[in-house]
């Protein structure tokens, strides 16, 4: 029978699967259309889409790399495999918007615009249902396995979905108007967007690789989880955490009665750790457990008898 973790990593070496499968039937489509017409477009177009073959296959790659388990070399694991494989995701994406950018420019200057025919219309309306589907879909496997690199696999067909939109635009008001600058403008507009979309992506995924604090979120969570036990503790401190990957590592030292026995130390670390994994999906948490400073006779915050009779009530549970 397999795990729920078996199968959230499936599910993300699924979706890179799929985004090859699309990009290679949107490549073969292009290509076959672009040799029969001649139109270099329609050929650039399908450069393009074996490029996004490339980019998915780089990303299913560091997927596998992440997903394999610790070992000596990396006893954190091989999540931050996932987490560089998505910067360098986002310097493609911002090179990409770049380079439209300058195109953009190239046609402006040169009064440049795309060549109207019906095969491109056909062969770009296919390109961007089929594109269509695909970001929804990724975006969709992102956001529920709270994966950066199919974030990132998402963004770079988005790229051609918003290109491929913005040239079918600028087609249509062209036909009206006559204006060919238009070409110009809806290019620029996407290629900024792409631009801002890139650097907004790599700061994200830079907190990943230097070791920055989990969301706000997620750490109000775990100060949640953490008062919910304030009867059986009485503080916690060197509280830090990280992410790699969708994991998040969580290590915190936490005083408590030096009066209990280590089962009841035990008993007490274990719910609070079942408790922050459960309300933080992917959490791996480490706690040490430190001996308060009250004495045999100080019966105050600290009382044994009070923490085992809580104890009692935690088992119920």
């Amino acid at each position: 029978m397999e795990t729920s973790e078996t199968h959230k990593k499936s599910g993300k070496t699924h979706a890179t699967k799929i985004a090859m499968s699309v990009a290679f039937g949107l490549a073969v489509s292009k290509a076959a259309v672009g040799f029969i017409t001649g139109s270099l477009s329609i050929l650039s177009s399908a450069v393009d889409s074996i490029l996004d073959i490339a980019a998915s296959f780089f990303n299913f790659l560091a997927i596998k790399k992440a997903e394999e388990p610790a070992d000596t070399g990396h006893q954190y694991g091989h999540g931050k495999y996932e987490a560089m494989a998505t910067f360098i995701q986002s310097i493609i994406i911002f090179v990409s918007g770049l380079f439209i950018l300058i195109s953009a420019w190239d046609k402006f200057i040169n009064n440049k615009h795309p060549e109207v025919s019906s095969a491109s219309m056909i062969v770009m309306g296919i390109s961007i249902g089929a594109t269509i589907f695909l970001t929804i879909y990724l975006r969709y496997v992102a956001k529920k396995e709270n994966s950066s690199v199919i974030a990132a696999d998402a963004m770079h067909y988005s790229i051609d979905l918003y290109t491929n939109v913005g040239i079918l635009l600028a087609l249509f008001i062209i036909k009206l108007t006559g204006l060919t600058v238009i070409d110009s403008i809806v290019a620029a507009i996407v290629a900024v967007y792409i631009i801002f979309s890139a650097i907004k992506l790599s700061l994200q995924v830079s907190k990943q690789l230097l070791d920055s604090s989990i969301a706000d979120e997620a750490y109000g969570k775990l100060l949640k989880v953490l008062d919910s036990f304030g009867d059986y503790h009485l503080d916690f401190h060197r509280l830090r955490t990280r992410s790699a990957g969708n994991e998040i590592f969580i290590d915190m030292h936490l005083t408590l009665c030096r009066k209990l026995t280590l089962d009841e130390v035990h008993q007490i670390t274990d719910g609070i750790e079942q408790a922050i994994e459960k309300e933080i999906p992917g959490a791996d948490v480490t706690i040490h457990p430190e001996p308060c400073h009250h004495g045999d006779n100080d019966h105050g915050e600290c009382n044994s008898a009070r923490i085992r009779q809580g104890l009692k009530k935690l088992q119920t549970h």
